[in-house]
């Protein structure tokens, strides 16, 4: 009887181990088969963002397609832009300062706000293969939706060479309030030419400019040698602005939608030499609480010439003088209507109420005075009373 007993328990101990040792293959053959799995999707999600071409490069993005490159900037909230030649990538906004003077900001009760920078706005991008999607929120104030596109000028062009801009505005104050959108390029391509700039009016802009945008002033290249962007201001699928201005990045910086500029003046400043920028002002708007405002425009890209967009010109070419038409520009008026702004524009950054900004505005006054009185008549006007702005606000804090 202990003998079958004996037996009995050692074939129940066999069986055990032999359905442990089962029990085990299979766990094994479980956890073989999740790390294939895990393997093969981390694969297949390398393969899939190298064919989309999105490459990381730290915390920041790019996407490339055609002739044209997008990058992320997430040290300052900006997205910049390139021109791609062959092997070679050509910034076509300065990248030095990181983005820095690269934005999109909007006025409101007499205070702007900047888009591309930490503390109040915060801001995150949402990326695909061809497009990247930021969305900016000023809590309690407004949020901005930027959508940068890459696409073609025309369906039937070789490679993508393009970008479609859109803005999607809300008001978020809970009241019905007037604000102002204004975008801000600090383009590069063109600065080691005489002629910086060409636009549809004027072939060879090498000073401040005022454009108008209509269906005779409907875009702004910016080119150098082999490669060129063209921002188009009007036409199907734009949101005109209603001025495109041209001018030293440190003079854009200080001024608002309505600041009077002077055909002419030099892209240098106290701050920088021959750094120009492109600002883009849009109309004053009225939105009421939750209510959203669209806005778009297109910004093209060569490395020959612009024969299939706008109006079919080729890239702008050196000339031995420029035309000597300052006078003519400069009885345009560029103001906005004082009853279309409210009153919400008058404004200064925070960060300049010191003594050393005084005397920054002291020296571009003096320097200004120095070249030509009559012709920087306004500028020196305006910063005369920015002057004086300042210095108001320093006595009242001591």
């Amino acid at each position: 009887m202990k003998k079958i007993i004996l037996l009995f328990v050692l074939a129940a101990f066999v069986a055990s181990q032999s359905a442990f040792a089962k029990k085990k293959k299979v766990d094994y053959d479980s956890e073989v088969q999740q790390s294939e799995k895990e393997e093969r999707e981390k694969s297949e999600k390398k393969s899939a963002a190298k064919e989309r071409k999105i490459y990381r490069f730290g915390n920041d993005y790019a996407v490339q397609k055609g002739l044209v490159r997008m990058e992320t900037v997430r040290e300052s909230g900006a997205v910049l832009f390139y021109v791609v030649n062959g092997k070679k990538v050509y910034p076509a906004v300065e990248t030095s300062g990181y983005g820095q003077s690269n934005y999109i900001s909007f006025y409101l009760g007499g205070k702007e706000y900047r888009l591309n920078k930490k503390g109040i706005v915060s801001y995150h991008y949402d990326i695909d293969d061809n497009s990247i999607t930021e969305t900016f929120t000023v809590k309690g104030v407004a949020e901005l939706i930027a959508k940068y596109e890459i696409s073609k000028m025309d369906p039937k062009d070789e490679k993508e060479n393009s970008i479609l801009i859109k803005y999607s505005f809300k008001n978020l104050t809970g009241k019905t309030r007037v604000f102002v959108l204004k975008s801000v390029y600090n383009l590069c391509l063109g600065e080691n030419r005489k002629a910086h700039y060409s636009t549809a009016l004027k072939s060879d802009i090498g000073g401040e400019y005022i454009a108008f945008p209509s269906k005779d002033e409907s875009w702004v290249i910016s080119s150098d040698s082999q490669n060129a962007v063209e921002v188009i201001l009007f036409g199907k699928g734009v949101t005109p602005a209603k001025k495109a201005v041209l001018a030293n990045k440190d003079v854009i910086e200080m001024s608002n939608p309505s600041t009077s500029f002077t055909p002419g003046n030099s892209f240098d400043s106290i701050m920088s030499y021959n750094n120009s920028s492109l600002a883009l002002y849009w109309d004053a708007v009225e939105l009421d609480d939750q209510e959203s405002v669209d806005y778009s425009y297109r910004i093209n890209f060569s490395v020959s010439d612009f024969q299939n967009s706008g109006k079919g010109l080729p890239l702008v070419a050196e000339k031995a003088e420029p035309e000597n038409d300052v006078e003519e520009d400069a009885e345009k008026k560029d103001e906005l209507p004082s009853d279309q702004l409210k009153g919400e524009i008058d404004y200064i950054d925070p960060s300049k109420l010191n003594e050393e900004y005084v005397q920054q505005l002291i020296n571009h006054i003096n320097s200004l005075e120095q070249s030509d009185p009559s012709l920087n008549r306004m500028k020196i006007q305006q910063l005369q009373t920015e002057v004086d702005e300042v210095l108001q606000v320093l006595r009242s804090h001591k």
